[in-house]
């Protein structure tokens, strides 16, 4: 390899902004033969021949690095051309780090945005409308324990299984406002209830008031409150322009609560994510945004104690003064979100923010007995196929309440997950077969049985795994 060829090929790397794929057949073309492996290239748009800072290239005489730096090498080498990894380098390790940025160090335009204030004698916040979400929320029981609205994971049997161990109210999941109304099959597929399925909230995300109220008037009566949602961090989100991504557009985040407030006779709700804590303004910005909400008509404020960018829950937690500053400010009944991992923390969450009650989602997943109070209030199981037999009970509700089956097969992963890391070729042979509510009977049977076999401890999966 000459200098030319290699200046060429460095060119090359710089205007290449496709996927790693793409960048590794490139390379190789480029190279006359070399073969990388895909999971050895990270590119990016920004910077791909930065990306491959970890390879250098070894020819006669020489070793070109991506990085610019030349080492020559003893004559009669190989005089084939190979990928170096960076540890083979000598001093190469230190300086090339990655270095890890913080969600809350990406600067947030959102900040800059004003928040509209609504004149006092055109806030729908009176003293007989705040009464009203009281006599609302005593209503529905004065619910403490709240299973949180998620895509295709909150539908009518999980709720169902969720509210039998001390669940006190739940949303439906995420509905998409345009797709409802257009969809009379989009509609019976993810809007779902029974009599005994209250109280119930049903949550829409919609950048379209007109839109969002004829999605709306279709379960008016059918739930007790329309939630909106203004806190799904997601990057569907962001490409349709709702949910977190409404907080650089108050207008139309008003312009959602007043239509539904005005026009509908069941209260409006809502669910939000909190600003950035760490920038100057950031609690300010919080307590602002939720009172425009409530003087927009919202009668029941869900606040979610991260920002839109702290989407890792293991990384972030969620903050829980914030939470209780925006109950201190509001007027109208407020939940708490965020880091509900088990009853005792739903309760001490309670009681440090003051709020009328708690949210949890992911966890609820893992551990539909969450909220029960016969139960341990960390979460503990009482024996270690106990998650096998509440899928079981969960498939009785399905063929109770029919449901799609990619909801069933996403709550099999979430159940037997534990298990599934300890017998993977249970998971990889249930993958294998056509998904049907016997199936998951029969999976669920199985894993008993090798928990039992097998000693599994419900703490110590690890133990069992190295004897399995």
């Amino acid at each position: 390899m000459n200098w030319n060829s290699l200046n060429q090929t460095r060119s090359h790397l710089r205007r290449t902004t496709t996927g790693a794929g793409a960048a590794t057949t490139r390379l190789a073309r480029s190279l006359g033969g070399l073969r990388l492996r895909r999971c050895d290239v990270r590119v990016t748009k920004t910077n791909c021949l930065s990306s491959l800072r970890g390879f250098s290239l070894a020819c006669p005489n020489m070793t070109a690095t991506t990085g610019g730096s030349v080492a020559t090498q003893p004559a009669g080498n190989n005089n084939k051309v190979r990928a170096v990894p960076l540890n083979e380098r000598s001093g190469g390790g230190k300086n090339n780090k990655k270095r890890k940025v913080s969600a809350t160090a990406i600067p947030h335009k959102y900040l800059k945005q004003e928040i509209p204030v609504i004149p006092k004698e055109e806030s729908l916040a009176t003293p007989e409308r705040i009464a009203a979400s009281w006599d609302f929320f005593r209503k529905m029981g004065s619910p403490k324990y709240h299973v949180a609205p998620m895509v295709d994971q909150s539908e009518l049997p999980f709720r169902m299984l969720c509210r039998k161990y001390g669940a006190t109210c739940a949303y439906t999941p995420m509905l998409h406002g345009r797709l409802f109304v257009e969809g009379e099959k989009y509609r019976e597929e993810h809007f779902t209830t029974c009599p005994e399925d209250r109280p119930l909230l049903a949550q829409f995300c919609a950048n379209d008031p007109q839109v969002l109220l004829q999605a709306a008037k279709y379960v008016e009566k059918d739930c007790d409150g329309v939630d909106l949602n203004f806190g799904c961090p997601q990057r569907i989100a962001k490409r349709g322009n709702y949910g977190a991504f409404l907080m650089e557009d108050m207008d139309t985040a008003k312009s959602l609560v007043t239509i539904l407030a005005k026009n509908l006779s069941i209260p409006v709700t809502c669910k939000i994510r909190v600003f950035p804590q760490d920038e100057p303004n950031g609690k300010e910005k919080t307590l602002q945004y939720a009172k425009m909400l409530q003087d927009a008509g919202c009668m029941l404020l869900a606040v979610h104690g991260r920002t839109r960018d702290q989407k890792n829950t293991k990384e972030f937690r969620a903050n829980w003064n914030i939470i209780k500053a925006v109950k201190e400010h509001l007027d109208i009944p407020v939940l708490a979100n965020g880091d509900i991992r088990h009853l005792n923390d739903a309760n001490k969450c309670i009681e440090f923010t003051g709020c009328e009650g708690v949210l949890s989602a992911d966890p609820l997943l893992k551990n539909p007995t969450l909220f029960s109070t016969e139960k341990s209030e960390f979460g503990e199981p009482d024996c270690p196929w106990q998650n096998c037999l509440i899928l079981q009970e969960y498939l009785d509700l399905c063929e109770t309440y029919p449901t799609p089956q990619r909801m069933i097969r996403a709550h099999v992963h979430k159940l037997l997950g534990n298990y599934f890391s300890v017998f993977p070729d249970v998971r990889q042979r249930m993958n294998n077969e056509v998904s049907t509510i016997q199936l998951y009977r029969d999976v669920a049977e199985e894993l008993i049985g090798l928990i039992k076999e097998h000693g599994l401890e419900a703490n110590k999966p690890e133990e069992v795994k190295a004897t399995a």
